[in-house]
């Protein structure tokens, strides 16, 4: 039958656009959308969790009270551009840091009901990566750090956790073998540890794909061999269009690669967790009011391509707007 499906859109493309209320105003009434993936505040997020925690989450559960208020579900919170990935620095001091970003992002998403973070697994520099034993001790360090957050999340009330699937071999998670072994590593803590964390699940982007010279298996550029890989684990999709290098990110009615038909169709046919978030991820031009209404026309057009997408496999909408059924 294939699993509910949620549509929503990731909030990148309102980033340093709108204020976080006006951001939901803009999703509600002019997309016409009742589901959000909202985004951290590269900015300002982590030095304002550090200085004032209770400032910190009363101006989430605000932002939070205004969703609801105007309709709309937040899924969770992602990072805008790897805010937490230097949990794998060379310097200590800069890993507890970035795992500090992490954990205010984790507040976020628990101020607003959410039930998940999502965070790329790591980010390494070229000439750290290219050490072969410190890559290694910097991928242990940064699963320790992913370890700290199942315990944080839990504490605060999360569901679980997402790690993104990535497009190098520096910032984990880029190929299916290698993403299979740190799933499972995750999953084994959580397994002895089931009542102190939360699980791991996993985002695939379709914009995402390791180049050729780094792995030569195009399947870990095949978005159908990650949803065979990992059927049961893929609860979150970014959907946008990209050129055959995995170099741009487009939306889905522009030339590309993304046949937003056949992804779900693959979605319906291969994935057997019980729920799936697809969410349009699709940044934009900021800074101009000429590249912000092109961001709305394009998010529109993509999400009318998404919802003809779902009535041909078969998915009907409930009554409340908020799922798509397997009908």
């Amino acid at each position: 039958m294939g699993p509910k499906i949620y549509l929503g859109v990731n909030l990148s493309f309102t980033k340093y656009v709108y204020g976080r209320k006006r951001a939901v105003e803009v999703v509600r009434r002019r997309l016409g959308l009742r589901q959000a993936e909202f985004v951290a505040d590269n900015d300002y997020g982590g030095v304002f969790y550090a200085r004032a925690p209770a400032a910190f989450r009363d101006h989430h559960y605000e932002i939070a009270d205004h969703a609801r208020s105007q309709g709309l579900e937040i899924a969770g919170v992602f990072t805008v551009y790897r805010e937490s990935g230097a949990i794998a620095h060379p310097d200590s001091e800069i890993r507890e840091s970035a795992y500090e970003i992490g954990l205010s992002i984790i507040e976020q998403a628990a101020c607003y009901g959410a039930r998940y973070m999502g965070s790329s697994m790591f980010t390494m520099n070229k000439e750290t990566a290219e050490d072969p034993e410190q890559f290694q001790m910097l991928h242990d360090a940064a699963l320790d750090a992913w370890r700290r957050w199942m315990g944080d999340a839990k504490r605060l009330g999360l569901d679980f956790l997402v790690v993104e699937m990535s497009a190098a071999y520096r910032e984990g998670c880029s190929t299916i073998d290698d993403t299979r072994n740190t799933l499972d590593k995750l999953l084994e803590h959580h397994g002895k540890n089931p009542d102190t964390t939360v699980p791991v699940r996993l985002c695939y982007d379709l914009g995402h794909g390791i180049s050729p010279t780094e792995n030569r298996d195009d399947a870990n550029r095949d978005y159908r061999a990650w949803f065979g890989a990992f059927p049961d684990s893929m609860y979150t999709l970014h959907l946008k269009n990209t050129d055959a290098d995995f170099l741009e990110t487009k939306h889905l009615h522009e030339d590309g690669i993304i046949d937003i038909d056949a992804v779900l169709r693959a979605v319906r046919d291969t994935l057997t967790v019980p729920e799936v978030y697809l969410h349009l991820e699709v940044p934009g031009k900021r800074g101009r009011d000429i590249g912000e209404e092109l961001a709305i026309d394009g998010h529109l057009r993509s999400i009318e391509l998404v919802r003809r997408a779902l009535s041909k496999a078969g998915y009907v909408q409930d009554d409340e707007g908020l799922a798509w059924l397997p009908s």
